[in-house]
């Protein structure tokens, strides 16, 4: 009793053949397939980047890179591009950008400053990272449209209505060491706290590529005001190599 080799594969004769022996016999032969993939090497030296112009997901043996990893084939991911750093000096450059917003959901585009502070460093080669040291404030970086600027303040209140009742502002329970002075002068604010930790957002970090920043076309790093009409900080810091 055995198997034999029909058009569709092995077919089994003289006896029934168990749902685990058909597994583990197929199991078999995708190991021996893998095992058969060789990893073609090109003149950068290594396994499956490119071969005659086709990339590594054609390379081996004509399986997406993802599926012949999980047959055991082997996969190199090489950097598009390298950047020699050694002639370059590293430097970190730190400025505050101080504002005074107007009102709840005022949003300020600090795209222009960021530039300054890269091209004043002389940084090449590193990341702005913009910051908020305030904890009913944002930083995004999106489109500055007024109209999505609107529907987002919309959703936002929506979400996070500003008149509802919120533990935060309600002094009787509320810890008074969290307290920033009396309950008379703190601010009612639960919503803004809630609208900050769900747009998630206290800092952006953007590449800087040869010079520039890495933004896209429509892209602008914005400081959004999320409380009510306040003097702000924003840090900007920049490190790398020039």
């Amino acid at each position: 009793m055995g198997t034999r080799r029909g058009p569709f594969g092995p077919q089994w004769s003289g006896r029934h053949v168990s749902y685990e022996e058909r597994v583990t016999t197929r199991a078999e032969q995708e190991r021996a397939k893998a095992s058969s993939v060789q990893p073609s090497t090109n003149h950068f030296g290594s396994a499956g980047n490119m071969t005659n112009g086709r990339s590594s997901h054609i390379a081996n043996g004509g399986q997406p890179a993802s599926e012949a990893a999980a047959h055991g084939a082997r996969t190199t991911v090489r950097p598009d591009v390298v950047v020699e750093l050694g002639h370059l000096v590293p430097v970190m450059v730190r400025r505050v950008v101080e504002l005074q917003t107007e009102r709840l959901f005022h949003v300020t585009d600090v795209t222009d400053e960021c530039h300054a502070l890269v091209g004043d460093s002389g940084v090449r080669e590193g990341v702005l990272t913009v910051y908020s040291p305030h904890t009913t404030c944002a930083v995004k970086i999106n489109e500055r449209e007024t109209c999505f600027l609107e529907d987002l303040r919309l959703f936002m209140e929506t979400l996070v209505p500003s008149a509802a009742y919120y533990r935060h502002d309600d002094f009787e329970i509320r810890d008074p060491e969290t307290l920033a002075g009396l309950p008379e002068e703190e601010p009612i604010n639960g919503h803004s706290h809630i609208k900050q930790m769900l747009m998630g957002a206290a800092s952006e970090s953007v590449p800087v590529i040869d010079g520039v920043l890495g933004l896209g076309r429509w892209q602008r790093v914005m400081f959004i005001e999320l409380d009510q009409s306040r003097p702000r900080r924003v840090h900007l810091q920049v490190q790398g190599w020039r």
